[in-house]
């Protein structure tokens, strides 16, 4: 009777952690595909930004940044805050003066926290300045907030890596 009562509780252990193993790996297997869709939006956002910046499109970009954004751009030394007060308004004259020609993206990679997303990544551009056109490289950090149902950038960094022409 012993060895049979041993048994059972030995099987029944078993059970259990098979069990929690399970559940766990549900868990952690539904929060992945969670994950991997925000990551997939928050990736399809960003690109979306520099096709509506091609289109000089500003409605895009009052919805794409939450009013309190920051950013730290490579061609100022200066951190540009209140988006809505201090780029929304001369967004037309910027994105004349500053054309982009073409964007890649390499390298992304989102991490979820809750409702905050860190998207970083490389990306290759090709730009008009004015008369002369610059093709360069850098580094990318876009910070992302869930607010309602969208996805809004609310700090960027860009980092352009040296020997760009």
């Amino acid at each position: 009777m012993r060895i049979r009562l041993s048994l059972v509780l030995f099987v029944l252990f078993l059970f259990a952690a098979a069990w929690s193993v399970a559940v766990i790996s549900g868990y952690a297997s539904s929060n992945a595909a969670a994950n991997g869709e925000i990551a997939k939006a928050v990736i399809a956002r960003e690109k979306a930004s520099a096709e509506a910046w091609k289109r000089k499109d500003k409605a895009f970009f009052a919805d794409f940044m939450a009013d309190d954004a920051t950013y730290f751009g490579w061609m100022s030394p200066y951190l540009e805050t209140d988006p809505k007060e201090n780029f929304l308004p001369k967004f037309e004259q910027v994105a004349e003066m500053m054309k982009i020609i073409d964007f890649q993206m390499y390298n992304p990679r989102v991490q979820v926290y809750g409702d905050t997303a860190v998207l970083t990544y490389n990306a290759a551009s090709t730009i008009s300045m004015g008369s002369q056109t610059m093709n360069y490289t850098c580094k990318v950090t876009s910070v992302y907030v869930k607010q309602g149902a969208t996805w809004r950038v609310v700090h960027g960094h860009e980092s352009m890596n040296p020997g760009a022409r």
